[in-house]
């Protein structure tokens, strides 16, 4: 890909006069600020660190036995804060015998508040945001990877679409892991959503031999001056992360001639976070690290680039977080628990604090449950302050 696509003209129109893209499903147009934000440097000066919530293990928040949609998993948050109020968008998982739903979870979209980002309460009485999509589209066995981006009043949520298909059915191995797309859907209050396109996916897989020929999903979503950049999770029997743009957020290009992005560590990638402070992107990805005991850790690491496709690793080859203090609800050894940090929010910068939301897994199950229990922490950086 030409870097003036991604790198410099797109600097340069991020830093102008920002446009409402007339196209969007969204509404009239409308004038939007600047978010706060930080360069890339700062934010890495300084070690990230864990802010104690006060659910299980000290996490923010934690599957709620009370809503029987989440009761066994939250993860995958996406985090939006207006000024006054901190809005959460989250996976729920809960066991199901249904055979057309894989791997046996039922996974749905639901929102939760704060007024301090610490100290959660499920919206919409408990119940999911955002249900199955319709039989026979691509999102009615599941919905995955919410990621939210805030444009004036409104809000878009592209998401994973599980449709109960597997690499067996599109031909590609392994043949078990479910096929996933990803679609877009919109709405005023965050609770009340609207599919866009038609209910269709707005990324789709891709053919047989390319990186996402099995997943499209997982994505974050920035935008620069008249468009979309959309990095994600490609699957296609390797995890590795993609790049999309778009001037509508219905509509996809992928960039790169379909390749996966350079430069990252580990032998495979998800997850993706992404930072733009007008020059350089810092990324935040999962890759998979070895444990002491001989297991393996989906874990944290950072990334620079100045085009957004070409990285290099940051932190000098260092996992952004350290281990689990011991009771920690992210206490996954590697072999009882693999995700020791996974997913995480985009980066929300207040005062002088740069604060992420990630899911994390623990080693034990609860009481009658087989596997165990994933929940949503807080890490923050203090922007200025010495390692």
């Amino acid at each position: 890909m030409d870097r003036t696509i991604v790198g410099r003209r797109i600097a340069r129109a991020a830093i102008s006069v920002l446009v409402i893209v007339a196209s969007l499903p969204i509404g009239h147009r409308q004038v939007w600020a600047d978010p706060p934000t930080a360069q890339v440097e700062e934010i890495l000066a300084a070690p990230f660190k864990r802010v104690a919530g006060p659910e299980t293990g000290r996490a923010s928040f934690y599957p709620d036995d009370a809503s029987t949609w989440c009761d066994h998993t939250v993860g995958s948050p996406t985090v939006d804060f207006d000024g006054k109020t901190w809005r959460m968008w989250f996976v729920g998982m809960s066991r199901t015998d249904d055979p057309g739903i894989p791997y046996g979870f039922a996974e749905r979209i639901g929102m939760a508040t704060s007024d301090d980002g610490i100290h959660w309460n499920i919206a919409n009485q408990g119940r999911p945001v955002l249900d199955y999509g319709a039989q026979g589209k691509f999102d009615d066995a599941g919905l995955s990877h919410p990621f939210v981006l805030r444009v004036g009043e409104q809000y878009l949520m592209w998401y994973g679409g599980i449709d109960g298909r597997t690499g067996k059915d599109v031909d590609v191995e392994p043949a078990h892991v479910r096929v996933e797309q990803v679609g877009l859907a919109t709405s005023r209050d965050g609770i009340h959503w609207q599919r866009a396109n038609n209910g269709n996916p707005v990324l789709s897989i891709g053919a047989k031999g390319s990186i996402d020929s099995i997943q499209a999903t997982g994505c974050h979503v920035i935008r620069q001056g008249d468009r979309f950049l959309m990095w994600y999770g490609a699957y296609n029997g390797t995890h590795t992360l993609g790049l999309a743009a778009s001037h509508d957020g219905i509509q996809w290009r992928k960039e790169n001639d379909g390749r996966s992005l350079s430069g990252l560590m580990g032998p495979k990638q998800l997850g993706p976070s992404v930072h733009f402070d007008g020059t350089r992107y810092l990324m935040l990805y999962n890759t998979i690290r070895m444990t002491p005991n001989g297991g393996t850790h989906w874990t944290l690491y950072a990334a620079t680039s100045a085009d957004g496709v070409h990285f290099q690793p940051a932190l000098e080859n260092k996992p952004l977080l350290g281990p689990a203090p011991p009771g920690n609800f992210g206490s996954a050894d590697g072999k009882k628990g693999n995700n020791h940090a996974v997913h995480p929010t985009k980066m929300i910068i207040l005062d002088d604090r740069v604060r992420i939301w990630y899911g994390a897994e623990g080693n034990k199950a609860r009481p009658g449950r087989q596997y165990a229990a994933s929940a949503i922490g807080l890490m923050e950086v203090q922007i200025g302050a010495k390692p």
